[in-house]
């Protein structure tokens, strides 16, 4: 029994290890489920809903894995997706929409969809509304798959205002023109506005007719509806046609609304007075018209909840048509586009062709925040428009089916991957057209002008040869070569010992990690730079021979150059000496051996560490024309002579100055700013002052000699050394100041604050321009240099006490 136990025994253990074997082999076959990445734009609303798709569709499709990474702003979301690629680490699938789109597809950076389009049963591209469609593609490919469609041209509006003004609500009828038209009444869109707007007793504005979620919406949407347009072809415009008189009348008539007739608020009354956006204004019944996308809906369903304080009755319509019955309008809309870099391209086209496809739609459009791209499920009841289920907060807009009467009538702007290079251009000086502080016409002439300019630069440099890498690996040796002679030649002569050549390569070994940090992290980048400075790349296609181009573009092409040069160096002259004569005197206060000394120095030196960013954010609220410290210094509760003068200067008489709004105060109030930093300053000038002997002082007071002839004889002359070394680092530091113009006014207005470096970080990160961002940078090395050595060479005022010449 036991021998018979102990077969079955071994024959039960085989077995079992048996299975444990093709166990661990099933195991080890088994594949790894594929992970793609997944980025959006979308905020918190959408990324609830694309988070429950993407769980759907994981279930679908078990092998697959989704790692969603949303980047939610917009204004860096394209600009990042460049450098992802760049840097070889895009994701997998992405949003995208017309106006960048195809500045990666000519780069080859995102596949053409058709190849999966084709093998693909069932799928049909005709039932996408064709507009949205035809702006995805490029030379007959279509490489971003429409998500949704998003008409501008809607108008929101308070029921409740229109029947307190007597008026019928819009259907979509009416017309607008540039001059009123009462006999049409409630079908004339500026009669509308001028029956809704309201003023108090002392004829100021307390509840404007309309707004635009921004101000060139309205001009945009005025300007197509009109006729006017921006260039001469979408795909690869050739010509500027901003300057067109449709168009101009059209801007000027945006600003008109605003400045003159007063139905909408300036961008200055909406960021300045009002501290509120256009729709929070529409919210708050401040407004009773709102022009903006469909997009908006789902965080105005949170804000008018009805049953509760604050809800009013609210809808949308189209926007007015122009008089002769043209109506066209502004569109958005996006997509999912698949990066070449994936590695799973079949299964990202699963991805793509699922949030893009009837479940990716449905559940957006059933959120209230994205308009089906296609059609069908954009007018099944309960879907996209209000069903039989539909909960009553989710009734509004009622009329939400406006946005599909809206499509045939949408306006796309060019497309063309160099297109945001010339629009830069285009949108420089608007903000004083908005403010009431320029006409239209001027602004607009010069806007064409320059970006027609850069439009030909670019147009030219899609026919330049390749870089030869042959070339430039020769020359960068020979300027490290040319580096290592102009270091050591010198020492040629000179005779060492063999102790003093082992200290030598003792030395150099310990200094080794800097040399090689220096060389691989520092002088090769500068070289690279250097070589790029004649080229012209975007870091994702090769590099192109561009010459001298680079420079001569800067010279003599870019207006851009030369203001910003000039708004650097002014700022430069000022700030400079202002900082170290504020420094001086806080110096020479606390300098003092006096109770509280430590204290009153700690509380100068504190702003100067803090960050540039906090700091600019804190001076964007002392600089607000209305609530703003500076200006209630300066006005006071009832004006003064000098707020009054200030606001003559500036062109707005009656009105609180806009310092960072208006053209002649930006950049004084940027120097003004930057007195902000004197105490890093100060704290450098007291250690020169604590440095002068004391001797000095009492020989000084035995000879008679009182504060300001102690002043001028001692400490001036002792100080220059530290004077003459805050100078020369302090004009370093103000030719490369960027962050509060990239903070507080985005180089505005008219770049009256576009300073070099925030003008080099553009063409650098935004529009990838690094051939030109080199040359720009090295030009900004050698005008530093420079002035640095005229610096030294009229150097002879500074007094060092142990100089013996």
């Amino acid at each position: 029994m036991s021998l018979i136990y102990r077969s079955i025994s071994r024959a039960a253990n085989r077995f079992v290890f048996a299975l444990a074997a093709l166990l661990c082999v099933a195991l080890a076959s088994a594949k790894e489920p594929i992970t793609l990445q997944f980025t959006v734009w979308d905020g918190d609303i959408s990324l609830k809903v694309i988070q429950t798709c993407l769980k759907q569709f994981e279930q679908e499709n078990p092998g697959i894995k989704v790692k969603l990474e949303p980047i939610p702003d917009y204004n860096v979301y394209h600009q990042k997706m460049m450098t992802l690629y760049a840097a070889n680490v895009p994701p997998d699938v992405a949003m995208m929409d017309p106006g960048h789109f195809q500045a990666l597809a000519a780069k080859g950076a995102i596949l053409p969809l058709n190849p999966f389009m084709d093998k693909t049963p069932g799928f049909d591209i005709n039932a996408f509304y064709k507009p949205i469609v035809d702006t995805h593609s490029y030379k007959g490919q279509l490489y971003v798959l429409p998500r949704d469609i998003a008409p501008i041209g809607l108008i929101y509006y308070n029921k409740k205002a229109f029947r307190e003004a007597g008026i019928p609500y819009p259907d979509g009828t009416w017309t607008w023109d540039y001059k009123i038209r009462p006999e049409l009444k409630e079908k004339d869109f500026v009669w509308v506005c001028q029956q809704l707007i309201k003023k108090n007793s002392e004829g100021k504005v307390v509840r404007w007719a309309f707004a635009s979620d921004y101000p060139e919406l309205l001009a945009r949407t005025l300007t197509y509806s009109s006729g006017g347009d921006y260039a001469d072809n979408s795909e690869h415009p050739t010509k500027v046609t901003i300057a067109q008189p449709k168009t101009v009348r059209a801007y000027q008539y945006a600003s008109d609304f605003m400045n003159v007739l007063h139905y909408m608020p300036n961008s200055t009354e909406t960021t300045g007075v009002l501290m509120a956006t256009s729709q929070q204004l529409f919210v708050s019944e401040k407004i009773c018209m709102y022009q903006n996308g469909i997009w908006v809906v789902p965080q105005m369903r949170k804000d008018l909840v009805p049953g509760k304080e604050g809800f009013f009755d609210w809808d949308i319509t189209l926007f007015p048509a122009f008089a002769d019955g043209t109506r066209a309008a502004p569109t958005g809309g996006s997509g999912y586009c698949i990066f070449r870099g994936t590695q799973h391209p079949e299964e990202a086209w699963k991805l793509t062709k699922f949030m893009a496809g009837p479940v990716g739609m449905t559940a957006m459009a059933k959120a209230g925040i994205a308009q089906p791209a296609i059609k069908s499920i954009a007018l099944t009841p309960g879907v996209w428009a209000p069903g039989p289920t539909t909960p009553k907060e989710q009734e509004y807009p009622h009329n939400i089916l406006a946005t599909d009467q809206a499509v045939p009538f949408v306006r796309f702007g060019p497309s063309a991957y160099y297109w945001p290079s010339v629009n830069d251009r285009l949108n420089a000086g608007l903000d004083l057209v908005w403010s009431g502080q320029s006409k239209a016409e001027p602004i607009l002439q010069a806007a064409q002008k320059n970006g027609q300019a850069r439009l030909d630069s670019m147009l030219v440099d899609e026919h330049l040869s390749p870089f030869n890498w042959t070339y430039g690996i020769f020359a960068g040796a020979l300027i490290v070569g040319g580096i290592l002679l102009w270091t050591y030649w010198p020492e040629r002569k000179v005779k060492y010992s063999n102790r003093e050549k082992n200290e030598s390569r003792a030395a150099y070994k310990f200094i080794s990690p800097w040399l090689i940090g220096m060389s691989v992290f520092t002088l090769g980048p500068m070289i690279l730079s250097l070589l790029m400075s004649f080229a012209d790349w975007d870091i994702i296609t090769p590099a192109r021979w561009r010459g001298v181009q680079n420079y001569v573009e800067a010279g003599v092409v870019d207006p851009l150059f030369w203001k910003s040069m000039t708004v650097t160096f002014i700022y430069t002259i000022f700030s400079v000496p202002l900082g170290i004569l504020t420094a001086l005197m806080l110096a020479l206060l606390l300098n003092q051996k006096i109770k509280g000394v430590p204290l009153f120095r700690a509380i100068y030196y504190v702003p100067s560490l803090a960050s540039l960013v906090a700091s600019s954010l804190i001076w964007r609220k002392i600089f607000n024309p209305e609530n703003g410290l500076l200006n209630t210094l300066i006005y006071g509760q009832h004006g003064s002579w000098l707020g009054d003068r200030l606001s003559a200067i500036a062109g707005t008489p009656g009105k609180h100055l806009d310092w960072l709004g208006s053209e002649k105060f930006a950049l004084p109030g940027m120097i003004l700013m930057s007195l902000w930093f004197a105490g890093g300053g100060m704290i450098i000038m007291i250690a020169g002052l604590q440095n002068i002997p004391q001797h000095y002082y009492e020989a000084a007071t035995l000879d008679g000699a009182g504060i300001w002839g102690k002043f001028k004889a001692i400490t001036l002359p002792l100080l220059t050394p530290t004077l003459f070394f805050a100078l020369v680092t302090g004009f370093i530091g103000s030719f490369q100041v960027f962050t509060q113009s990239f903070v507080m006014t985005q180089g505005g207005p008219n770049d009256t604050t576009r300073f070099y470096m925030y003008k080099l970080y553009q063409n650098a990160f935004e529009q990838l321009r690094m051939g030109y961002a080199s040359a720009g940078a090295w030009v900004l090395f050698a005008i530093i240099m420079v002035v640095t050595l005229i610096q030294f060479r009229v150097s002879k005022w500074v007094y060092y006490e142990a100089d013996t010449r």
